[in-house]
Parts: structure tokens; C-alpha cells; sequence
């Protein structure tokens, strides 16, 4: 395929992913993995290495990505700055060690677990009413801070092996255990994916870096793809923030319920 449809692609792609990464706080993921692994082989990759060369260049473009929205909702006032940075904490570690493992572990039974906990989740968002939930502007007492730093940790092994991000994860735990307004959730979520898409993308982008790559490729990241991904999401994040603050948190829930169902399903036909 010509090589400036490709990077069209890859532009159109992330528009859409950072449109998305912006009024829900998920990072992109969910777009940038499928739609990776449709293009990348069109770059003349190596195709053993497809999966983990996904992973790390969605990690990379979920970085650039996240930035932007982030950035955009702590101008907005809606990051939790103390609980972003609680959960970080956990999630930059662990997202940084686990690209090492990715190669040798086999993360069925964690799919599987995060299928059947997203069902849940979305049920509850999509059905549940607006009083259902106490939302409070801090945190829930009742929730130690090394809870958080070792839920923050789980999250970010998570990330390391779906190339996700972990904003599916952390959106809703944020509103129903944190006690987060569905705005600040948001929010503070999309500061947390930051962190732990950088630690990630690092470790990734540094692996196998001796191996005989393409002149575009660093480790396990593609910049062909990252680049024009990574910088078309900004601007797509920048309006999907501007929706997000012009939008009722009920609505979000049920767009972010909706959202969580596309994951599922994604997982699953990945199982079979």
C-alpha cells in the first residue's frame, strides 16, 4: 500500500482514538490495538513480533494522547492531583517491569477475570441511577493509601500486557470505590495513564534494542505509526475535553458503559 495512505490512516486513527481518549479518559487503547494490528503489517514489520510491537507503540501513542487530555482537564479542574499521583506510583512501577514478562506469560486467565469484571462494571453504569452513587470531590476515607499504590500496581501490569492503558479500569473504580465525581474521575484518570503509558513505552521502546530493526522502529515501538497517531490524538483529545465539560455525568456513564462492552467483546473474540 502507498506509504502516504498509510500515514493518512494512522492520522484518522488518532483523531479518533484521542476524540475518545479526551471525553472518557481511557488513553486511546481501545482503538489503537485493533487498529495497529489491521496497519502495522502494511510497514513491512516483522510479523512474529506484531503483538509486542502493537503493544508498544499503542503504549507510546496512549502517552502523547493522554498528556493532552490530562493537561487539558487539570486547566478544567478535574484531577484529583494527590490520588493521581498515589495511584501512579503503583502503576509506573509495575507497568515498567511487566513489558519484560509480556514476551514469556501468557495473561489468559487475567483476560478472561477482566471480561467478566467489565461486564459487571458496565451493567451497573449503564442501569444505575444518578443518587446510586455518593460523589465526592476527595477520596474515600475508608480507602488506605497503600490500597491505592497497590491498585495503581495491578492496573499498571495490566497496561503493560493489553497495550490499554487502563483507564476501563480505572474510570470506574475511581467513581464507585473512590468516590470521584464522574468528571474528576475522568480527569484524574487521564493523569494516571500518563505516568503509566510512559513508564511503559520506555521499557518497551528499550527492549530488544539490539535486534536488527527497521530505521523507523525503536525496540518494540513503531514511529512510523506512533508519530502521526501520537499527534493527530492530541487534537482529538482537545475536542473530546470539550464535550466531556459540556456533557451530564449520567450520560458519560452510559457512553463509558457502551465503551466497556466494545473492550469485552474485543477480548473475547481474542480468546477464542
Amino acid at each position: 500500500m502507498n506509504l502516504i495512505l498509510i500515514i493518512i490512516l494512522f492520522i484518522f486513527t488518532g483523531l479518533l482514538a484521542g476524540f475518545i481518549a479526551g471525553m472518557l479518559g481511557v488513553g486511546g487503547g481501545i482503538i489503537f490495538v485493533p487498529a495497529l494490528y489491521t496497519l502495522l503489517p502494511l510497514t513491512l514489520i516483522n510479523n512474529n513480533q506484531l503483538t509486542y510491537i502493537v503493544i508498544g507503540t499503542s503504549l507510546f501513542c496512549i502517552t502523547v494522547t493522554s498528556f493532552s487530555s490530562g493537561l487539558n482537564h487539570y486547566f478544567s479542574d478535574n484531577v484529583n492531583l494527590k490520588l493521581a499521583s498515589l495511584l501512579a506510583l503503583g502503576s509506573v512501577i509495575s507497568s515498567f517491569l511487566s513489558a519484560y514478562f509480556v514476551i514469556n506469560i501468557k495473561p489468559l486467565y487475567l483476560q478472561y477475570t477482566f471480561a467478566f469484571v467489565f461486564i459487571l462494571i458496565a451493567v451497573k453504569m449503564f442501569f444505575g441511577k444518578s443518587n446510586s452513587v455518593k460523589e465526592n470531590s476527595k477520596p474515600k476515607k475508608s480507602l488506605k493509601i497503600y490500597f491505592t499504590i497497590f491498585f495503581g500496581f495491578l492496573v499498571g501490569i495490566f497496561s503493560a500486557f493489553t497495550g490499554l492503558g487502563g483507564g476501563i479500569i480505572f474510570v470506574p473504580v475511581l467513581i464507585y470505590f473512590f468516590g470521584l465525581k464522574t468528571k474528576t474521575a475522568i480527569g484524574t484518570s487521564s493523569a494516571v495513564i500518563f505516568a503509566t503509558a510512559l513508564a511503559a513505552s520506555v521499557s518497551y521502546g528499550f527492549h530488544n534494542i539490539h535486534d536488527n530493526l527497521l530505521s523507523y522502529q525503536h525496540g518494540y515501538i513503531n514511529l512510523l505509526a506512533g508519530v502521526p497517531i501520537g499527534i493527530s490524538a492530541v487534537l482529538g483529545a482537545y475536542f473530546g475535553v470539550k464535550l466531556t465539560l459540556r456533557t451530564k455525568s449520567d450520560r458519560l456513564k452510559k457512553y463509558f458503559s457502551i465503551l466497556l462492552l466494545i473492550v469485552v467483546i474485543k477480548i473475547t473474540i481474542g480468546l477464542i
